[in-house]
């Protein structure tokens, strides 16, 4: 862990899971276009709300002694938003390749930890997963997203991913 540690932090992305270090997968316009959009969402709400969000923040996990990097987080005000920090809300990308059922599993290793939801967006199937402790939501292109951790915040899922058709 401590050569993980001391390892740059720079492209290509690194997680360390299960005493292993691993590149994350690469990521293509649609997986971009998806976190910059949701990025600017989280800093309309930060200007109004308070907080802090961004991309690839590292995590560490210490139930599991992993440290992983969602593709962007929120964290709340008041909430630690430092390096290795929890984040309120961990937001999952699937890329090219990836299974829906290794990101679920990296969400749940989130929610275990105390990160309080987790989103898994996948942009082939136009959905968006809500995971919590309690709930697991799969919300369809037509709905739209909102959660408790983020009084006012809603987003509507046929803007955010009408940016794939352009």
């Amino acid at each position: 862990m401590q050569q993980y540690l001391a390892l740059p932090e720079e492209k290509p992305y690194l997680e360390y899971i299960a005493g292993v270090v691993e590149q994350k997968p690469m990521v293509n316009a649609s997986h971009r276009r998806l976190v910059r959009k949701l990025d600017a969402l989280f800093d309309r709400y930060i200007d109004r709300h308070g907080g802090d969000a961004g991309p690839e923040g590292r995590v560490a996990l210490v139930s599991s002694g992993n440290y992983q990097l969602p593709d962007t987080a929120y964290w709340a005000p008041r909430q630690p938003s430092g390096d290795d920090s929890l984040p309120t809300i961990a937001v999952e990308v699937r890329s090219p390749g990836q299974s829906l059922q290794s990101l679920r599993e990296k969400c749940a290793a989130y929610l275990r930890d105390g990160v309080r939801e987790c989103w898994l967006i996948d942009p082939e199937a136009r959905t968006v997963e809500r995971l919590t402790e309690a709930i697991q939501q799969r919300l369809e292109s037509a709905e739209t997203l909102a959660t408790e951790h983020m009084p006012g915040f809603e987003v509507s899922l046929p803007s955010f991913f009408a940016l794939l058709d352009k």
